[in-house]
């Protein structure tokens, strides 16, 4: 099988828009690539045969990183759809997801969604894979995160170049049937070890970075000074990529108030026409 995916993989990467910027940040350089045209993967018109692949080579050195792949089989009476996504290469290369019922399934993350070492990540034994989507006779019978259509979600993905590990994101639709996907674009970040957020195209602007301060106050909540930054949203997520809460700036100080949250690490991502950073927050 690995022949015929290195094959399929080089046709896939010459579809691939080449590198579209490289921006070096206040502590990472952020590697992005369009997929352009969008590039879609349906298990029926493909001939219901085999599985459908899509190709994710996130440092465009014609070494496949991960696959994604749609399937549709029939046993017995039951005919099953599915979507899954699988590391490919490199030994330590995971997806963000977690293990409910005993399943691997791939996180479905919004944007804005920290990707980092503190991410829940899965690294499924040797040709194993995750679940994105599973359709048996038009219902899902268990609770994916990409079931019933999904739009505009991000993977999360670890890989390792040379021993170092790399964080990056691909950011996919799959349809309401659950076998066709669409790959739209990806990004990782060059530096190893180093975060991003789900969407995130170019390194962390320096300006708001250093422009702008989080106090954790008594109370808890998180105040953050602006400090002349305006027009800016403020967003909070889990650590399963679930929007807590997001709101828009509108004086010189914004209050994210953490009360009541299950215990748990948490982002607040800050974004302005400036630019964007984080804010790892941890609630007890």
């Amino acid at each position: 099988m690995k022949k015929n995916l290195q094959s399929r993989l080089t046709r896939y990467t010459a579809a691939a828009t080449a590198v579209v910027g490289a921006v070096t940040g206040a502590s990472a350089q952020i590697v992005y690539t369009d997929v352009n045209p969008d590039e879609t993967h349906d298990a029926v018109n493909g001939g219901g045969v085999g599985p459908e692949f899509g190709f994710l080579d996130l440092n465009n050195d014609q070494v496949l990183d991960f696959y994604v792949y749609s399937i549709d089989t029939t046993i017995g009476a039951n005919t099953i759809k599915t979507t899954l996504v699988a590391p490919y290469g490199a030994l330590g290369n995971a997806v963000a997801g977690d293990t409910p019922s005993g399943y691997d399934y791939a996180f479905a993350m919004t944007s804005g969604t920290m990707i980092d070492a503190a991410t829940a990540w899965i690294v499924p034994a040797s040709n194993a894979a995750l679940s994105m989507a599973l359709n048996v006779d038009g219902a899902f019978p268990y609770t994916s995160y990409w079931a019933n259509g999904v739009t505009d979600k991000y993977l999360g993905l670890k890989f390792f170049v040379a021993g170092n590990a790399h964080y990056g994101w691909a950011r996919l639709d799959v349809t309401a049937d659950g076998d066709v996907f669409t790959i739209k674009d990806y990004a990782y970040v060059a530096t190893p070890n180093s975060g991003l957020t789900a969407g995130q195209m170019a390194g962390l602007t320096e300006n708001v970075e250093s422009t702008l301060h989080f106090v954790n106050q008594n109370d808890n909540t998180v105040k953050i000074m602006l400090n002349g930054l305006t027009d800016g949203t403020i967003t909070l997520v889990s650590a399963s990529g679930q929007t807590v809460s997001t709101g828009k700036t509108s004086s010189d100080e914004y209050i994210v108030n953490l009360n009541g949250l299950t215990a748990g690490v948490y982002v607040i991502n800050a974004e302005f026409a400036a630019g964007r950073t984080t804010k790892k927050v941890i609630v007890h």
